[in-house]
Formats: C-alpha cells, sequence, structure tokens
C-alpha cells in the first residue's frame, strides 16, 4: 500500500478522533487515486474505503480539489525539507540543482503511477490545481523561495539583476522536469535523469555566462522575458464575504 505524506504530527500531542479520521479519509483517498487514478475516483469511494458517510467526508474535504490540495502541500513540505541538505552539501549551481530535483524524483517516486492523471487535470487553465492559478500561490512562492536558496553564494556567482529574476526560472524549470518525470516510463525514469544532468549544465554554463561583460543584452531578454511570464499569474483574490472557502494552498 502506498503511503501518501500527512500532515506533520504536533510533538507530544495526541491525535484527536476527527483528526484521526481526517487522515483515515486522506489516506484512502490517495489509495484511490493510485489504483483508480484521480479522475476516475468519485468523494463516495474514497468515503466507502475510509468507512464514514459522504457527509462527513465533506466535512473533512469539500471536494477532491481541497484533497489533492493536501497532497500538494504535504509534498510540498517533505520535498523541501529534504532539499536542505542537498543544498548544504556542495556551492556549485549545477549540483544543487540536479540534487534537489533529484529528491523532487526521489519523494514522488510512490506517486508516479497517478501522478500524469493529476496533470492532466491540473493542466486546465480553469482549473485550481493548476500551478499558475491564483489558489496555488502559496505552493509556487514555497518552490520560488527554494531555489532562491539553491542559488545563493552558488558557484558560479549569479549576477544580482539576475538573482533577482532567476528563482523563478529555476521554479519553471524545476516544474518541467516534474511533467517530464511524470510522463517517462523508462526504468526508473532514467530519461528524466538524463535531461535534467545535461540541461543542469547548460544553466549552470547560462549563469556563469550572464556574468561577462559583453551579456547585458542576453540578462536584460532574460529578465524581461521572466517578469513578463511571472507578470501574468493570477494574484489572489480577495475573499467574497458568503463565498465557500476555497481550497487551501
Amino acid at each position: 500500500m502506498t503511503t501518501a505524506p500527512g500532515p506533520e504530527p504536533e510533538t507530544g500531542a495526541t491525535p484527536t478522533k476527527g483528526q484521526l479520521t481526517r487522515e483515515r479519509i486522506y489516506a484512502c483517498a490517495m489509495e484511490l487515486f493510485a489504483s483508480n487514478g484521480y479522475e476516475k475516483t468519485t468523494m463516495r469511494m474514497i468515503a466507502d474505503r475510509a468507512k464514514v458517510n459522504v457527509a462527513l467526508s465533506y466535512h473533512y474535504f469539500p471536494s477532491k480539489e481541497h484533497l489533492v490540495f493536501e497532497f500538494y502541500r504535504n509534498f510540498t513540505r517533505d520535498f523541501i525539507g529534504q532539499s536542505a541538505p542537498v543544498i548544504a552539501a556542495s556551492a556549485r549551481l549545477e549540483t544543487r540543482l540536479v540534487g534537489v530535483v533529484e529528491t523532487m524524483f526521489t519523494t514522488a517516486q510512490p506517486y508516479h503511477s497517478f501522478a500524469g492523471s493529476l496533470f492532466a487535470t491540473a493542466a486546465s487553465p480553469a482549473s485550481p490545481l493548476n500551478p499558475f492559478s491564483s489558489e496555488f500561490t502559496e505552493l509556487r512562492d514555497s518552490g520560488i523561495e527554494l531555489f532562491r536558496r539553491v542559488i545563493d553564494g552558488c558557484v558560479p556567482r549569479v549576477p544580482a539583476e539576475v538573482a533577482a529574476e532567476l528563482p523563478f526560472v529555476l521554479w519553471l524549470f524545476d516544474l518541467s522536469m516534474m511533467y517530464c518525470w511524470m510522463h517517462d516510463h523508462s526504468a526508473q525514469q532514467e530519461k528524466a535523469r538524463v535531461i535534467l544532468r545535461q540541461s543542469a549544465r547548460l544553466l549552470a554554463g547560462l549563469v556563469r555566462l550572464s556574468s561577462s561583460p559583453g551579456a547585458g543584452r542576453f540578462r536584460r531578454q532574460l529578465l524581461s522575458l521572466s517578469r513578463l511570464i511571472r507578470t501574468s499569474i493570477p494574484l489572489p483574490a480577495p475573499p467574497v464575504p458568503g463565498d465557500p472557502p476555497r481550497p487551501a494552498a
């Protein structure tokens, strides 16, 4: 049975009956996503597996999207936490990039069977599961902050003006590598890993190039493109009194 990442336990705290029920519903949802795929799994199926009534499952998770946001939140927490020693182990940008993305692959490995079905849903621009949606802001910001730490003090040195935008660019790179990994069915997703290593080498080379005196035009184009993409991402709308709560990010 696949064990999904779960909420971080509070030290010394005994889980309440409600917390245990919530965790059981979440775990059963992850099992069904893995066996049936996201689209074919219904809230009734999840409730039946968890041995609770449907109304109770909706009390804890008002929709399947809330369950997926819970998964994304827990996955992001685990992935970022496990990346810290990777960043500390080397100052080389290429090594850090490969190590962090490999950590993401390792953390996501138990969910490879249903990751593609989640992507199919998240690919819709209207989906709150889309990484570029306003609902995804908190998780997206956490990922960008991770790559801010990746470039902090790295070798080659990142020019100051590039450092302002590079974490976002690297978050986009990380996202593209995840999508590549999702659709890679080679043994241990080795094709995605080869692409990662070659791409990280290229990115580190481009950062080195950006420091050269003649690279001003290149830097300006990179910064302009990054800002254009970043500022096109919708911001979270303020809550409207009486509206149902959005899936938490």
